[in-house]
């Protein structure tokens, strides 16, 4: 099959790009001309780059459709989940728009299927299992943008001839994350030895790990009959302060974070857990990597990778 990816240099972008070149799928990416690609240097050769960016994607309309992709997956998103961006007005400007018109250019090219990346920040807080079926009541205007663009999608694909699903992604870890991240931050924190100040660490936060992720994904647009809104996480929500603590086991210098030093924000979510149900009734899906097996190759990925 002939892929797209947008968001290939970023962590799930870029374990979804080699698990498709190892599957012998024939894949483009788009790309700014400044971004770093060290997650996908190996696999540059085998790659088709179009440079562009969603703020202005009419430029690599042409190159796209020369390409001709019959299926994409969307994962860039500019500014992203990060708090220097959540209420930024950017969320909207630099990210519907373009996606909507890239939707558009791909279905000029006979694309079939679109596969879009959401979010379960679409959702706010519950403090229940969240199904795809829920009131989604975001909190910040990442959330809305994200879902303001799922639902213009989900209208548009039928009259674009295209089968559209959006994953609502939890928290997915691994080798090669975002440092920024919980996960990453806290094992290259204590591979230093450095204080790391946190809450009590009793948020219930639900972690699937990057392989299962990428299954999910693979699952999905390889059944014909997979489409709309999917819950993308492990199901298995654990608390920050035990993620912390078996961390700190694996690296085995004795430290841990300090627990209980930050207070929680007023907008701290507590508790983040998806039921995969209907992902796993549509392709068969389920997790397989346990906390515990995940921590361990991240971990040792961090340390030959500092």
């Amino acid at each position: 099959m002939r892929c797209l990816v947008t968001g290939a240099t970023g962590f799930v972008g870029s374990w979804l790009v080699r698990r498709l070149i190892a599957d012998q799928h024939s894949v483009a990416i788009l790309t700014r001309p400044t971004s770093d690609t060290w997650r996908i240097s190996s696999c540059l050769s085998h790659l088709h780059r179009i440079e562009g960016d969603l703020i202005d994607i009419q430029r690599s309309k042409e190159a796209i459709q020369e390409f001709a992709p019959e299926i994409v997956f969307h994962l860039a998103w500019t500014g992203g989940n990060s708090s220097k961006f959540l209420n930024d007005i950017s969320q909207v400007y630099s990210n519907v728009p373009g996606t909507l018109e890239l939707m558009r250019i791909v279905s000029e090219s006979n694309a079939t299927t679109f596969i879009n990346f959401g979010s379960c920040v679409e959702y706010g807080e519950y403090h229940i299992p969240v199904r795809e079926s829920d009131i989604v009541q975001p909190k910040n205007l990442y959330g809305s943008a994200k879902y303001a663009v799922e639902r213009l999608m989900q209208e548009m694909a039928p009259a674009l001839s295209l089968r559209f699903a959006s994953l609502r992604l939890f928290w997915a870890y691994g080798p090669a994350d975002d440092p920024a991240r919980l996960i990453p931050s806290l094992i290259m924190k204590m591979l230093k030895k450095e204080h790391l100040a946190m809450t009590k660490g009793e948020q219930l936060w639900d972690y699937l790990y990057i392989e299962d992720a990428i299954e999910a994904i693979v699952g999905v647009m390889n059944t014909s009959t997979a489409h709309g809104i999917f819950n993308l996480g492990s199901g298995h929500p654990k608390p920050l302060r035990m993620i912390g603590e078996k961390i700190a086991v694996l690296i085995g210098n004795g430290s841990l974070p300090g627990f209980g030093e930050i207070p929680y924000r007023p907008d701290q979510v507590m508790h983040l857990e998806a039921d995969i149900s209907r992902l796993h009734e549509a392709t068969g899906w389920k997790p397989r990597v346990g906390i515990d097996d995940g921590l361990k190759t991240t971990v040792a990925w961090y340390k030959e990778n500092q």
